[in-house]
């Protein structure tokens, strides 16, 4: 597995507009090949963005896609963008509960 790690200086914006940005990024991104999900973080001023994929091979392949749906959110939101990140997954440990 290969995670996106996209972070967004988001100035004042309300964490309703980081809902909104999900929203969409999973309608846009749901049906592209390789796409496993995301994961959006907010604290006030910042968002961090992780889009799950089955290989870096495959999200490499998607970028032009990713860079487009990107740019329309840049725009539409008013946020700036300052990091694009990368990393393979080598290890995840899911919480296992009774009962589940």
């Amino acid at each position: 597995m290969f995670v996106s790690v996209t972070t967004a200086a988001t100035g004042d914006e309300p964490i309703e507009n980081a809902a909104i940005v999900a929203e969409e990024m999973h309608g846009w991104l749901g049906g592209v090949e390789g796409f496993e999900g995301l994961l959006m973080l907010y604290e006030p001023g910042t968002t961090i963005g992780l889009t799950f994929w089955r290989d870096r091979e495959v999200a490499e392949r998607n970028t032009p896609l990713r860079m487009q749906f990107l740019e329309r959110i840049v725009t539409v939101a008013s946020v700036e963008v300052t990091r694009i990140e990368g990393f393979d997954v080598f290890a995840a440990h899911p919480v296992s509960r009774p009962g589940d």
